[in-house]
């Protein structure tokens, strides 16, 4: 028997002699089995004593500057929309770092998040860009909405604290109520016509039978009411949204994070744009995430991106672990967190 066949044998036999062994050979660490770790382990003690070396933040920012230098020095940045060099991510990442760093070692008891994976999700998420908002109104470097963001403890420009008078474009406030409005009567309307709005085209075969039938179509015209209802609730919506960014984008103009007294302002008026608060939020609820999951970190992320309810998983073994939803968006959201954490973590080796 070559040694190329020898060695595969082994590999394949080593899950089924492993019971047979001694204490010394179960005790080996996961790392010289498999370098993919999809299933966090819950002891903190190893990611702790790593991320607590005084240079591992400054390591970790100078991998991510490497990797944005390497990958983005030509075309515009994600989110930005502007060259890397008019963004300043010299300056934000190493401060972004220190508190990624402080939030895994906060929430360690919890459960152990990497901060190499914290970093490339905030990557999808905003580019690092403090004043990134979403079409769903998510804010931020960490791109928290409003109810979200409320749970974690913190202001939100829908229901701010500053006086009247100290934010922009006031008249625009009322359109934050608008949305919340337009979204529950959207819900509600798929809810009570549920096969129009879930399964169209089963009910278009539904009803093309009951034509070719000479069956009266007495459905017809509720349906043609509850999508002309539809649609004008849609328009209203995206005219109150869009109302609603344009808000947040005055408020945020000519403001910077690092300035003293914008910084004051964004404390009472919107913290989902500060790092201090955002940063903490997204370390915590991941580590939620985690713990609710056993360990997977896909389904925690996934559950980030489309809410944990999405992740969850009603088949045996896999119900503790959760599952990543058939949504696509979330699907390309999970795949570059990965490729991002894999660039991030490869060059601090």
């Amino acid at each position: 028997m070559n040694i190329e066949r020898r060695t595969l044998l082994k590999a394949a036999l080593a899950p089924l002699l492993l019971p047979l062994l001694g204490r010394e050979a179960q005790a080996a660490p996961l790392s010289d089995i498999s370098e993919i770790r999809i299933i966090q382990a819950k002891d903190p003690s190893r990611i702790l004593e790593r991320v607590s070396d005084p240079g591992f933040a400054h390591s970790m920012a100078q991998s991510v500057l490497a990797f944005l230098i390497e990958n983005y020095s030509t075309g515009n940045l994600p989110v930005w929309k502007r060259p890397l060099s008019e963004v300043d991510l010299h300056s934000r990442i190493p401060q972004i770092c220190t508190h990624v760093v402080q939030g895994v070692l906060r929430h360690a008891s919890i459960y152990p998040v990497d901060p190499c994976w914290i970093m490339g999700q905030m990557m999808a998420e905003s580019f690092f860009y403090e004043f990134a908002v979403s079409s769903a109104l998510a804010v931020g470097p960490c791109q928290f909405i409003s109810p979200t963001a409320r749970g974690y403890g913190m202001v939100c420009a829908d229901e701010h604290g500053q006086p009247a008078g100290f934010a922009r474009r006031p008249d625009l406030e009322p359109d934050f109520k608008q949305v919340k409005i337009y979204r529950d009567q959207m819900k509600a309307l798929r809810g009570d016509h549920s096969d129009l709005f879930n399964n169209p085209s089963k009910l278009l075969r539904t009803l093309l039978n009951a034509q070719a039938s000479g069956a009266p179509l007495t459905a017809a015209g509720s349906y043609a009411l509850a999508l002309d209802r539809m649609d004008l609730l849609q328009a209203q919506y995206a005219t109150a949204r869009d109302n609603c960014r344009l808000y947040l984008m005055e408020n945020f103009k000519d403001r910077s994070i690092f300035s003293p007294q914008d910084a004051a302002f964004f404390e009472k008026f919107d913290q989902r744009v500060l790092y201090s608060h955002s940063i903490n939020a997204m370390v915590r609820m991941m580590a939620e995430n985690l713990r609710s999951r056993s360990g997977n970190i896909l389904a925690a992320t996934a559950g980030y991106n489309a809410g944990l309810g999405n992740t969850d998983s009603k088949s045996g073994v896999y119900t503790s672990f959760g599952r990543i939803p058939n949504f696509a968006e979330t699907v390309e959201y999970v795949s570059r967190i990965l490729v991002n954490h894999y660039e991030i973590s490869r060059r601090m080796a």
